[in-house]
């Protein structure tokens, strides 16, 4: 190749800050090279809004983008990947995950299906030492952004919760949860609104984010400072025109689970019964606001829609029953046992759920045109929710909810990594970010379930073609029928 292509290579070293230290000496192009691999011929969906690229080139050298645009000759000693004909994407992040420290099947299932980054939504240590493990490299396994543990109220369903009676006791657990490395407080549904302010306040003051469910007695107005919301819970308690009076009910109603009046019974029946008095007016004040704030919502559509259900249907679905192969066996017995536990429901039952999450659907789409940002989460790892698959799953009914499938697309990329501040680092396939793509046999932005369409995986620079993800996968399959001790606490943190 000629000068100017060894020119090239040297200008993306150095707008990749790698230079000789990653790559040899900066003197010597065609050393240089070797260290360098180019996905040539695809067509680039770089996830920034920008149009598609044609024949493009996507440079790589270690874990980083050097290069991403139109198609240019490469020197000699670059390994060159023929794409063509393919599309690449973003690596996809998931923002509600749960038991990635299954190291040897649901990390490494994330990333075969194109998740190369999540946020893991209750923090063990079991969870830490995965990440750790995964960023040295023992591990193939997606980058992490790891919560606390759960921080929940009197009634917590949840055993391993830090459970909170006062102001003062949820700021020390806001405190316990900086000191124990967690990236954010994951606050949870009972929360009392005392002491849900008090987070708010004790994070502000500790520069830590909190984020999870929005306590069901505290409005979605009281909760903005919060980063993100799951679930789309309490908005139509939050927008009804008795809002008001449905909180001081809900206020009213007695604290002990024993009573057959606990309000924890009762909150999502007055959800669902307030879309009655849902008011268009509130809900363009309260959306305003959330977008003035900065408010992220992470509706985890998928598992909201499974969950309406009748159980029977879930864990008799052939598509479940197929990925089934991939949970390990430990895991596995825990999904069926909350199954068990759930009631078979009528069919007028199933119609009235899929109703009320038809209209949680429509509010979405309101809130995304509002300028609310909306990023994908599924609730990987909670019952029949599969890790990397869900995914796919869940930007699809972004789709349906009313994003077009750019949207759609960005609120797992470009988006997704602003929500957790790894923008200048990931999201998008841009120089200097890092080495994280799909390689997709079909275009998402025709069909946005193309992204289940997995030809290659990139995960920190590492190129797993269809033979590689195909020998990960049986890796997968055979270390699933293992026994692996888990955590004592159980894995997934929703009340659905």
């Amino acid at each position: 190749m000629g000068e100017l292509a060894r020119r090239d290579v040297l200008s993306w070293l150095g707008k990749g800050a790698l230079g000789a230290v990653a790559l040899g000496a900066v003197g010597q192009p065609a050393r240089a090279a070797s260290g360098v691999t180019a996905l040539r011929g695809a067509t680039l969906v770089d996830g920034t809004g920008r149009p598609p690229v044609r024949d493009a080139t996507i440079v790589l050298a270690g874990d980083r983008i050097l290069a991403a645009g139109r198609h240019r000759d490469v020197p000699r000693g670059v390994r060159v990947i023929d794409v063509a004909g393919k599309y690449v994407i973003p690596g996809l992040w998931d923002l509600h995950t749960h038991a990635t420290f299954y190291e040897n099947t649901v990390a490494p299932l994330h990333v075969v299906q194109g998740v190369t980054g999540i946020r893991e939504m209750w923090g063990q240590p079991e969870t830490h030492d995965t990440r750790r493990r995964i960023e040295t490299g023992e591990i193939l396994g997606p980058r992490m952004v790891v919560a606390s543990t759960i921080v929940d109220g009197p009634g917590s369903i949840w055993p391993g919760s830090d459970v909170v009676r006062t102001p003062a006791e949820a700021r020390a657990a806001v405190r316990r949860a900086r000191d124990g490395g967690a990236d954010f407080v994951k606050v949870y549904s009972f929360l009392s609104p005392e002491c849900h302010a008090a987070v708010a306040d004790e994070a502000r003051r500790l520069r830590i984010p909190f984020a999870g469910h929005v306590p069901a007695r505290v409005p979605v107005q009281d909760a903005l400072a919060q980063h993100t919301h799951e679930h789309l819970y309490n908005l139509f308690t939050s927008t009804s025109d008795n809002a008001d009076a449905l909180y001081a009910q809900l206020r009213a109603m007695p604290d002990d689970p024993a009573d057959p009046n606990w309000w924890g019974r009762h909150a999502g029946r007055i959800e669902r019964a307030a879309v009655a008095t849902h008011s268009p007016a509130r809900a363009r004040q309260l959306f305003a606001a959330m977008a003035r704030q900065g408010t992220w919502q992470s509706p985890t559509l998928f598992v909201e829609r499974n969950m309406s259900r009748s159980p029977e249907t879930i864990t008799n679905d052939p598509v479940a029953l197929e990925r089934m192969r991939y949970i390990p066996v430990g895991l596995r017995a825990q999904w069926q046992q909350i199954m068990t536990g759930r009631p078979t429901r009528t069919p007028e039952e199933v119609a009235e759920l899929r109703r009320f999450g038809d209209a949680r659907m429509r509010l979405l789409q309101q809130m995304h045109e509002a300028g609310v940002g909306v990023v994908a989460g599924t609730d990987a790892g909670f019952a029949y929710v599969f890790p990397g698959f869900s995914l796919h799953d869940e930007l699809a009914l972004l789709v349906q909810a009313g994003l077009s499938p750019a949207q759609a697309l960005q609120a797992a990329t470009r988006d997704a990594a602003r929500c957790v501040g790894r923008e200048h680092e990931s999201g998008t396939v841009t120089p200097g970010k890092q080495a994280d793509l799909v390689v997709l046999d079909a275009d998402p932005l025709r069909d946005i379930t193309n992204v289940g369409r997995v030809h290659a995986v990139v995960s920190r620079g590492r190129y797993l073609g269809p033979a590689d993800r195909t020998r990960v996968l049986r890796e997968i399959e055979a270390a699933a029928q293992e026994p692996v001790e888990a955590p004592a606490t159980p894995t997934g943190c929703c009340a659905h």
